[in-house]
């Protein structure tokens, strides 16, 4: 059955390749969706990192609380 998703291919390490062999097999699931599961994981662990960050600095520049919500909309 054809798929509407785009593909892509990868080469990986021998070593690599077991371990998500291994992983399929455990969790009874193709190599191919363990890997989109550990990429899908990684992306989410980058926007995290890249959220945090931002929030980081945030809360260096020490920001203005606003304590009403009508105030918000006063501020744009």
């Amino acid at each position: 059955m054809a798929t509407a998703n785009p593909r892509i291919n990868i080469t990986v390490p021998h070593e690599i390749a077991a371990v998500l062999r291994r992983n399929a097999k455990q969790s009874k699931k193709s190599m191919s969706k363990v890997a989109l599961d550990l990429i899908e994981w990684a992306i989410e662990e980058r926007e995290d990192m890249y959220f945090s960050k931002i929030a980081d600095e945030v809360m260096r520049s020490k920001p203005k609380f606003i304590q009403n919500s009508e105030d918000v909309w006063k501020q744009l």
